[in-house]
């Protein structure tokens, strides 16, 4: 998993710390540019499981009980796009990276 991170700039601990951060409330403007920068197709998903800690079994649910539309990618491609986002949500908090 830290290798996983690691590709992506950071580590699972600051990962986890920043999805906690999120889940609070904080840098919602900030999750929302950089999960449209990361994935305009998948954003508004990304979000959600970041602000809410929604995972993407839990939104499968709700698209098999037609209470939502179906993502438009798999679950692999799902969660590398979240761990995108994450990485370039922390370079944004830093000043590093603008979307």
């Amino acid at each position: 998993m830290i290798r996983n991170y690691a590709r992506k700039g950071m580590t699972a601990g600051r990962e986890k710390a920043l999805r906690e951060e999120c889940r609070a409330g904080n840098h919602t403007e900030l999750v929302q540019a950089a999960a449209q920068y990361a994935a305009p197709d998948v954003a508004k998903w990304i979000v959600e499981s970041i602000m809410e800690g929604k995972s993407f079994d839990r939104m499968a649910v709700k698209w098999e009980l037609g209470e939502a539309e179906i993502m438009p990618c798999c679950r692999n491609s799902f969660y590398s796009y979240r761990k995108l986002t994450l990485a370039i949500l922390d370079r944004m908090i830093q000043g590093k990276e603008t979307a």
